[in-house]
């Protein structure tokens, strides 16, 4: 009996077996990219001079060159008093809304503050949205990459010492590697800032490091 169990033990050692696991690798990058919406609203009884004054902000916006922008919105659009069933225009409100990114703080602040003197009426908003640090996605994509190069180095390497602890020839079957997101789709806190002219400098939030990671699943097999 002793003999016949030995026996059939023997296919598990004597052929192939696989090996099936998950490993996470992690790097943690620092946030290099201060982003945020830049929004104009201006109020007044004429079309002409909410387009004139939305275009003398959109004028100023452009001839700032250390920082990023892309125009969002540039619209104006008629205030409505209902009399009855019948809608009278009673003004008009403009919008102007830019995509705003600078890799300096010292930048952004500048660029707001340039953008706050040229408010001179109490109808005109100037704010911000959405300001927070974020990883710049050419970085982020480099890294992962180096990521999932990494991975299968380490793998060609347990390959090798799992064959010479195991005396048997250990092979790589397969890596299926899914990024995990917690890198662009984990953003910093963010901050909404009303800014006026007795604004001193703007509220930045701290610039911590984002980890990215990636988990692949790794099947080896040996003989």
């Amino acid at each position: 009996m002793k003999f016949l169990k030995l026996i059939l033990l023997l296919p598990v050692f004597l052929f192939s077996f696989e090996l099936e696991f998950n490993k996470k690798f992690s790097q943690a990058l620092p946030h290099d990219i201060l982003r945020t919406h830049l929004i104009i609203t201006i109020t007044d009884d004429s079309e002409k001079e909410v387009d004139s004054r939305l275009n003398k902000f959109n004028e100023l916006i452009k001839e700032y060159d250390k920082v990023e922008k892309k125009l969002g919105i540039f619209n104006i659009r008629p205030k409505f008093r209902h009399a009855g069933s019948t809608p009278i225009v009673i003004g008009y409100i403009g919008k102007l809304v830019y995509k705003v990114e600078s890799n300096k703080a010292l930048y952004m602040d500048e660029f707001i503050s340039q953008i706050t003197e040229l408010k001179k009426f109490r109808d005109t908003t100037v704010s911000i949205s959405n300001l927070s640090w974020t990883v710049r996605e050419s970085t982020y994509n480099v890294t992962l990459d180096l990521l999932r190069l990494n991975a299968i180095n380490w793998a060609q390497r347990y390959i090798g010492n799992l064959s010479n602890d195991l005396k048997k020839t250990c092979n790589l079957k397969n890596i299926s590697i899914e990024k995990n997101l917690s890198g662009l789709a984990l953003a910093n806190r963010s901050f909404n800032e009303d800014i006026n002219s007795t604004t001193s400098g703007l509220t930045v939030p701290q610039a911590n490091p984002e980890i990215i990671e990636i988990n692949p699943k790794f099947v080896m097999e040996c003989k």
